[in-house]
């Protein structure tokens, strides 16, 4: 083997023969290698050909954010109508929900037994409509019993009043036969009153002077008196003190009858009393526990719960059933207290369903809570338990209540309703978003318009009502349609990474 340098030929010497030998060798190696890998090998030149272009559109993805962040971001000034509103999330109500108890039966008594129930949940029921009956036949028993009370009273009060009334006209006629004697009496004692009184003095002047010829005159005229007219002094005296008992007699059976009067009226007031007032109590405290064994529904709407069950036994106070006059909803939501004092009655406000997508329902707010929840619930605690609540640091809730204007047959009782409350709104008016509006360092506002050439310029405006998103502008200059700058304090970023999920 030879070799030329030049003009020359040049012999190889057994060293450099060697070598070759050995380089031959190394790439015979190397064929061998990539044919019997050429599977590796195509894949390793895939991988290294992928991690060249993901470079290359990194690096270029790159210049094109950063171009992008160097464009300023823009937005056009349009004509809106704006709503001011307060967001609250709550739970759909029944216009009026109603948990019907009983007061049948008394504290505690668990065997008044359901007799009937007529209706399930779910059903609509009219109001007035009987719902549940109780077991009524022990009221009926204690209605007989009473009756006949009643009447047992009245027959006794009746009697006592008869037994009475002849009393007092038994009594009258003693009086009048006690009269009759005592003016019989009284007659003759008037017709020999002047005899008596003769025989009387003569025998009293005796009595003064034995010596005076009145006692012979006494016992000569007392003996002509006797004769004549049958008497002598203790017998006159004897009928006149008669007469005198007599008429005390009338006095003391006159205070009889005026007792039996009074008896009579008492027992007249008694019966009175019982057939107006206690037995009429009695039957009416029956009939209204009777009445009580039909339980019906206060309002017209649909029963929602039934507590009880036919044949079970009812204790008083617990619920019957509870009915839900749905022709109408209520939203019942909480507010912060850093929105409450917006927040008035009569204000108009947007209520949305998860069941009813996007649609909105008309709605009015007709209750704003003076107190906060954590108020009235703990309004019946101690003093200590009280001052615990107080400084816990939690933010004030307070109730509100949403009706909605008109009733829909999808929405349904416990639903997550979703109510903007509508503060303010104006109409047709330039707006612009938020970051669009920018502040001098002296407070005045304005927009930057971007003109076709790329300048800006600045127009003075003033801000007036703002929504969730945009604030209603005015100005000299400033008109619909018009491009403005919008200050984005929160970019982009610009680094690829940033957008590239790694798990």
């Amino acid at each position: 083997m030879f070799f030329k340098r030049g003009n020359k030929d040049i012999v190889p010497t057994d060293e450099t023969v060697k070598k070759e030998s050995k380089v031959g060798k190394f790439f015979k190696k190397i064929g061998r290698f990539l044919k019997k890998h050429i599977k590796l090998v195509i894949f390793l030149v895939v991988v290294l050909a992928i991690v060249l272009y993901v470079s290359y559109a990194r690096k270029a993805a790159q210049e094109a954010l950063e171009a992008a962040a160097n464009e300023p971001v823009t937005a056009t000034v349009e004509k809106k109508d704006l709503q001011q509103s307060v967001s609250v999330t709550g739970t759909l109500a029944a216009n009026e929900t109603k948990v019907v108890t009983s007061t049948i039966g008394g504290t505690g008594i668990t065997g008044i037994k359901v007799k009937k129930v007529n209706f399930k949940e779910g059903d609509f029921v009219e109001a007035g409509t009987v719902v549940v009956e109780f077991d009524g036949d022990d009221f009926d028993r204690k209605l007989a019993e009473v009756n006949a009370q009643s009447n047992i009273e009245n027959l006794t009060n009746s009697q006592s009043v008869s037994d009475l009334q002849r009393k007092i006209e038994d009594t009258q006629k003693d009086i009048e036969k006690i009269q009759e004697d005592i003016d019989k009496d009284q007659e003759w004692l008037d017709k020999n009153e002047k005899y008596y009184q003769d025989i009387k003095d003569a025998f009293e002047n005796g009595q003064k002077d034995p010596y005076s010829g009145e006692t012979e005159r006494y016992l000569s005229q007392s003996a002509i008196v006797r004769e004549r007219y049958g008497f002598g002094i203790d017998e006159y005296e004897a009928k006149r003190d008669g007469v005198k008992d007599a008429q005390k007699k009338i006095e003391g059976l006159q205070k009889d009858i005026i007792s039996y009067q009074q008896s009579i009226e008492i027992a007249q007031l008694k019966q009175n009393y019982a057939q107006v007032y206690s037995q009429v109590d009695s039957k009416d405290d029956i009939y209204e526990s009777k009445e009580k064994t039909h339980v019906s529904a206060p309002i017209s709407g649909y029963i929602i719960k039934m507590n009880v069950e036919e044949g079970n036994n009812y204790t008083q106070g617990n619920p019957v059933f509870t009915i839900a006059d749905t022709s109408g909803f209520i939203v019942e939501a909480t507010v912060n207290e850093y929105d409450i004092a917006n927040i008035k009655q009569d204000l108009p406000a947007l209520v949305k369903f998860e069941a009813t997508g996007d649609e909105e329902f008309k709605a009015d707010v007709t209750y704003v809570s003076i107190a906060s929840e954590a108020t009235i619930s703990s309004s019946s605690a101690s003093a200590d338990s009280m001052g615990t609540a107080v400084g816990t640091g939690t933010t004030a809730k307070y109730k509100v209540k949403i009706k909605l204007q008109d009733a829909d047959d999808r929405l349904r009782v416990g639903m997550t309703a979703k109510a903007s409350v509508i503060l303010d709104s104006v109409s047709n008016v330039l707006c612009v978003p938020y970051d669009c509006v920018q502040e001098r360092e002296d407070g005045t506002l304005f927009v930057s318009q971007i003109l076709d050439d790329g300048t800006k310029k600045e127009i003075d405006v003033t801000r007036g009502l703002e929504s969730d998103y945009y604030v209603e502008v005015s100005g000299k200059g400033l008109k619909e349609g018009m491009t403005v700058e919008a200050i984005v304090t929160d970019a982009p970023s610009t680094d690829l990474m940033d957008y590239v999920s790694m798990e």
